[in-house]
């Protein structure tokens, strides 16, 4: 994929009599749909409003087409229908030649006013056997998964007969559901917002569907119910920009944007069979895809599924959906003092070495110990770009890269179920603070203030009752070119812990990774709590999950 140049938001190109270009509008975020605006594309750059798609409050749609070209609307250009005739959502669901999709039903261009503006029956459509994004040439209709699953499917449908004909796994749908998904893997669709376009190419591959992500990455799936390719990077470890924002630049290994929450984009196919993408975030790309051309159709034949392969199914299925790492964990921390050299296998010598990852690029591995001054910890960080972190605010550092992470319950009374965190419970993040190893503490009920406001688009105001920086911890660093290993000796009585032969607390070890210039978490693992996907709500990304951690005996 090469960098063209640039388009608007929430956008949809369509073709209509004569080879004229037409472009829908949405006013640009995705709650704020009741209106969607047709233009036609009168010269370079220059475009006319030509119709108007709307809906109020009181179950009416009202359809606007301009039939003297004055731009205006009067009366006797408007059509009225009861309900709601939506087209927009996460995106539009408008085909190649102005064909509508909503709900269950399809509303072709019946035809066109005097000025060129696009005319439906909106009394009489096309039934839909479900609610769907239909095809480019309006043969099929493409269900989506349903919202925050974590199991779902696609359905592809014939709207003629209404039969279904495929399905493909559609996992952990939406924003929210992503926040559970298993890193990418070649076929995997995670966290889909649903098709941000459709269009039609020549065989093999025919209609086609491109899905957009909250994750990084876009699909293409084809009429016959392949996964065709992957577009942009899904990988926040692999995620590469060029050095010029220029046209022609590879954008082969970036995200459609940032890597999360990537709202907008759309796709075209031009006149010249060309596909291409408008994406990004805080600028708009026009992206051409390149190598369609070289699809070829492969043989058929049998593919034989036995008992044994059914059996086991179920234990893949399990880790993919982990990462590798399923259910509540179990280690001990030794009573020692370790040495610190930067091997953690010799400094932590005898002690049991845990590890985790949600890829391999990523991998972790952690020890603890303890004796009468301090607690030991220790990480071992596989990064390819390893211990940065652009945190301008120390109490921000989970927010803006590289971090390790050790959370902990001091309190063995408190409830093992608990969704948040209570009194005694903690979590201590270290990072490269301005060039120095620094730790903070959080603490979302403490007793001692030092209060500290956080806020997110979803949540805007959470609340620590005491954030503050570690004194008298001990932080060593080895860095090297793909990882880097921390170790720290935090006094006992700064965490409120007294150590025991046999106590048993609950915990979690876990590591941040960030984006190369170290601007902005884009993956967090832990040991333990597997509910760690989302990377873009700071309020999210900082509270404690305690029934999600491990259990630590000393």
């Amino acid at each position: 994929m090469v960098v063209g140049g640039d388009l608007c938001q929430d956008d949809f190109s369509g073709v209509g009599p004569g080879g004229r270009l037409y472009l829908a509008t949405t006013p640009g975020w995705a709650f704020d749909l009741t209106t969607v605006t047709f233009f036609e594309r009168v010269g370079a750059g220059e475009y006319k409003v030509r119709a108007q798609l709307s809906y109020d409050s009181g179950g009416k749609t009202f359809y606007w087409a301009d039939e003297n070209g004055d731009g205006q609307r009067q009366d006797a250009e408007v059509t009225t229908a009861p309900g709601h005739i939506r087209v927009s959502g996460w995106y539009m669901f408008i085909g190649p030649d102005l064909t509508l999709y909503s709900d269950k039903r399809q509303f072709k261009v019946t035809g066109w006013t005097a000025c060129g503006a696009p005319k439906y029956d909106l009394a009489h459509p096309v039934p839909m056997p479900e609610p769907a994004c239909g095809s480019a040439d309006g043969r099929f209709a493409l269900t989506t998964g349903a919202y925050s699953a974590n199991n779902s499917w696609m359905t592809c449908y014939d709207v003629a007969s209404g039969k279904a004909l495929w399905r493909y796994p559609d996992t952990f749908v939406g924003v929210h559901g992503s926040h559970n998904a298993p890193p990418p893997e070649v076929g995997l669709v995670r966290g889909s917002y649903g098709p941000c376009g459709f269009g039609k190419l020549p065989d093999p591959i025919g209609n086609f569907w491109v899905l957009a992500t909250n994750v990084g990455e876009w699909h293409i799936i084809t009429e016959g119910g392949f996964y065709l390719t992957r577009l942009f990077q899904g990988d926040p470890m692999k995620t590469e920009y060029p050095e010029q924002a220029i046209p022609g630049a590879s954008l082969d290994n970036c995200p459609p944007g940032v890597g999360g929450e990537d709202f907008g984009g759309s796709i075209t196919l031009a006149k010249d069979g060309k596909l291409y993408l408008q994406a990004g975030k805080t600028a708009f790309w026009n992206v051409e895809v390149v190598g369609l051309e070289t699809v070829k159709a492969l043989k058929g034949g049998t593919i034989q599924v036995t008992a044994e392969d059914v059996q086991k199914a179920p234990s893949f299925k399990a880790q993919y959906q982990t990462g590798g790492t399923a259910g509540v964990q179990a280690m001990t921390a030794k009573k020692m003092t370790p040495t610190f050299t930067g091997d953690l296998d010799a400094d932590f010598k005898g002690c049991q070495v845990i590890q985790y990852q949600k890829m391999e690029e990523a991998a972790a591995r952690s020890a603890a110990a303890y004796d009468a001054q301090n607690l030991y910890l220790a990480w071992d960080v596989k990064d390819g770009t390893p211990w940065v972190n652009g945190a301008s605010e120390i109490e921000m550092i989970y927010l803006h890269g590289d971090t390790v992470d050790f959370q902990l319950a001091t309190d063995p009374s408190a409830a093992a179920g608990r969704n948040e965190a209570v009194a005694g419970d903690l979590r201590l993040s270290i990072g490269n603070f301005k060039g120095k190893p620094t730790a903070v503490l959080y603490r979302k009920v403490s007793g001692e203030k030092h209060p500290k406001e956080f806020s997110s688009g979803v949540m805007k105001s959470y609340v620590m009752d005491s954030v503050t920086t570690v004194e008298g911890a001990k932080i060593e660093v080895k860095k090297g070119a793909k990882g880097y290993v921390v170790e720290a000796a935090i006094p006992l009585a700064v965490l409120g812990l007294k150590p025991a032969d046999g106590l048993k607390l609950k915990g979690d070890f876990g590591v941040t990774h960030g984006d190369p210039s170290g601007t902005r978490t884009r993956l967090r693992s832990y040991w333990s709590n597997q509910h760690t996907g989302i990377v873009d709500d700071a309020v999210f990304e900082l509270m404690m999950e305690p029934k999600n951690w491990g259990t630590i005996q000393f």
